[in-house]
């Protein structure tokens, strides 16, 4: 089995360098209950919107501001859910200090979707092509190299410093999702280092999360290693799970070859969901338009990698056919969707062409499960 260090390669790069350098046993069914109560001065929501539709979300990376027609295309393929990701920075993974950009306006390309107006503004084009909302705070570790999954401290003192400030970066993005009606909050990403060994930081958090958020949380995963030890799934509404499974090491693998290779993770999420009681929310699922997307699919794109749409397309329809159907599984995050489609990278994570087509027939014909 690979062992990735972590796939923070799949965030925002262009903005998070910069201002790092700039220094500023039964199967639940999908769509379980939450285990807490939110604001009582605010009506609570539910995810996804309809009684047992499964969430069929696309992550949005707008450093600039996104035009109609990308808007448009997302909805068209059916999402039901737009996800946007904020950055706090950090500069090492024992570093105490965690610094948050809000600034910028809405008409500007200061990191757009990445600040409080873009968020908003963002949340309001949304809401009126029928899409709700999904806030995914992410920590920027350093530089390139270090990961989050590594944030831990010898010193107690140290350790309970950054709980404070991980605990104001949160509680902003919280409240932000109350203001913008946000049906879904990700209450952290990849921070194996602290999940287990701050367990009782996590619980406090979610309860004060729930104090001023009145939506559904979860927390993103990694899938190596922590989605199958995180202790506080029974506080959460969802098992977020970061789905970067190799599934095979063949140069072209078909479909059915997927499949298989599917075989123990999904029964190992299975029991992770029965376990916890509640349903599987993949906090990102993505596949590069290269030929190794299949035995390393959290790599971020390089020069010179071969564009593979074809297999890119038999990805999706392995997970859609042997995953998505399944009563546990409550939805999924694509991983990414450029505000330039233009502009893309030709082996990057965007799903076009048969791809594309493959999430469009699975996301319209999405439906309460039914095995």
């Amino acid at each position: 089995m690979l062992k990735p260090p972590s796939v923070k390669n799949a965030s925002l790069l262009p903005a998070a360098l910069l201002l790092a350098l700039v220094g500023c046993a039964s199967e639940p069914p999908a769509g379980s209950p939450p285990s807490g109560s939110g604001p009582s001065s605010t009506a609570a929501r539910s995810a996804p919107r309809a009684e047992g539709e499964r969430i069929r979300a696309v992550t949005l990376d707008a450093v600039d501001r996104p035009a109609d027609s990308t808007l448009r295309a997302i909805a068209d393929l059916g999402a039901t859910h737009l996800v946007l990701v904020s950055f706090g920075f950090q500069r090492g993974p024992h570093a105490t200090r965690i610094q948050v950009h809000t600034g910028g306006d809405e008409e500007g390309d200061d990191w757009y979707s990445e600040t409080d107006a873009g968020i908003r503004a963002l949340a309001r084009r949304a809401d009126s092509l029928g899409m709700g909302l999904v806030l995914k705070p992410h920590l920027w570790v350093g530089r390139e190299g270090d990961s989050r999954l590594d944030i831990s401290f010898e010193k107690e003192t140290d350790g309970q410093a950054w709980q404070q400030q991980y605990r104001r970066f949160l509680l902003h993005y919280a409240r932000l999702a109350e203001e913008v009606e946000a049906d879904l909050l990700v209450v952290g990403t990849e921070l194996a280092g602290t999940t287990t060994s701050r367990a009782d930081f996590w619980r406090r958090l979610i309860a004060d999360v729930r104090a001023v958020y009145s939506g559904k949380l979860t927390y993103a995963a990694n899938w190596h290693e922590e989605y199958e030890a995180v202790p506080f799934w029974d506080a959460l509404d969802y098992v977020g799970v970061q789905g970067y499974f190799p599934l095979s090491e063949q140069d072209d693998p078909s479909v059915g070859v997927l499949v298989e290779g599917w075989q123990p993770y999904r029964r190992a999420l299975r029991r992770v969901s029965a376990e916890a009681g509640k349903p599987v929310f993949f906090t990102e699922l993505g596949y590069r338009n290269a030929r190794t997307a299949a035995a390393e699919p959290w790599h971020w794109p390089a020069e010179g990698d071969a564009p593979a749409p074809r297999l890119q397309a038999r990805l999706y329809e392995a997970f859609f056919q042997e995953v998505w159907p399944r009563p546990w599984v409550a939805g999924a995050a694509l991983w990414k969707w450029p505000a330039d489609p233009e502009h893309r990278r030709p082996a990057g994570f965007m799903p076009r062409g048969p791809a594309a087509r493959a999430i469009q027939r699975e996301f319209e014909e999405a439906a309460p499960a039914t095995r």
